[in-house]
């Protein structure tokens, strides 16, 4: 019986995740995924859950000491919480959970990194396929996500000089930007889709669904000695901070991240925090993000 509960909430989850208008393929199946997450862990409590509309607020209480006796991260639980309050208003259940995680006793997330995950050198002749060095070349240059470079259609986002334009479609979370084109090696590479690829066509190759296609991405950078390339743009995230401290310094000097050997926050003088200050909003739009404490992951 309780098999038949989770194939059926799974349903349930699958149908409510299709009402996801405006979310990626990657969102969409992230979503998913966690959701039935979820449910498995209230069988695994007893609750047993046969439909995503039998979720109830004490369910989500029980959920969140579950994930602190497993020992989950908190950026992890809010994960969770994000996409279990998505689905609170899909089911037009507002008293389904509660706006603030400060009612689950759900510590404050913090954003400051341990360690450089920049991705500086990468020796892309190890890479056979020309759609995927393309995509790569593109998550370096312009700090694309990887479903972005891999969804970049030349044809709908290079549509002027100076700029382009990322789709909300290609997004995670349907945000859409626009991205300055500030050197000529960007502007290279913007050739080069061009050479390859026709109008209107995506650097995903026309025989390949998207999920298709990131297996094979997968299977690429596997077989040149590397697992996940995330790291390209916190690099370029870190060269971002570099060339806008630069341009906009009096001096023209610019300094370099926190995490990058740059001087700390309480180092910089109020001149240089102000910078400091717009600088990190910036980067923060060109990777497609709404906070820009989030800058402090790939920065300092």
């Amino acid at each position: 019986m309780s098999n038949a509960k989770l194939r059926n909430a799974k349903f349930s989850i699958n149908e409510l995740v299709k009402q996801t208008k405006g979310y990626s393929f990657a969102s969409q199946a992230d979503m998913r995924h966690m959701l039935f997450r979820c449910i498995k862990d209230l069988h695994h409590l007893g609750f047993k859950v046969g439909h995503i509309k039998g979720l109830q607020p004490k369910h989500i209480y029980n959920l969140v000491n579950l994930w602190k006796t497993q020992d989950k991260n908190t950026a992890t639980i809010k994960n969770y919480m994000s996409k279990l309050r998505r689905a609170a208003i899909l089911l037009d259940n507002p008293k389904l959970i509660k706006p603030g995680n400060d009612a689950y006793d759900i510590a404050k997330r913090s954003y400051t990194p341990t360690y450089n995950k920049a991705i500086h050198n990468i020796d892309l002749s190890a890479c056979t396929d020309p759609y995927i060095r393309l995509s790569l070349e593109g998550q370096a240059l312009f700090g694309l996500r990887r479903e972005e470079s891999m969804k970049f259609t030349l044809s709908e986002a290079w549509q002027d000089t100076y700029t382009i334009t990322i789709l909300p479609s290609w997004t995670k979370g349907g945000v859409g930007r626009v991205l300055v084109i500030t050197n000529a090696t960007q502007r290279q590479w913007l050739e080069k889709v061009n050479r390859l690829v026709s109008a209107g066509k995506s650097l995903i190759t026309q025989d390949r669904t998207y999920k298709q296609h990131l297996h094979y991405y997968q299977k690429e950078i596997t077989l040149m000695g590397l697992s996940k390339l995330h790291g390209l743009r916190h690099s370029y995230a870190q060269k971002r901070y570099y060339t806008l401290t630069r341009s906009l310094d009096l001096n023209k000097n610019g300094w370099h991240s926190p995490i990058a050997g740059g001087p700390q926050k309480k180092n910089l003088t109020s001149l240089q925090k102000k910078i400091d200050l717009q600088v990190r909003y910036i980067i923060s739009r060109e990777l497609g993000h709404t906070r820009i404490a989030i800058v402090k992951i790939y920065c300092g």
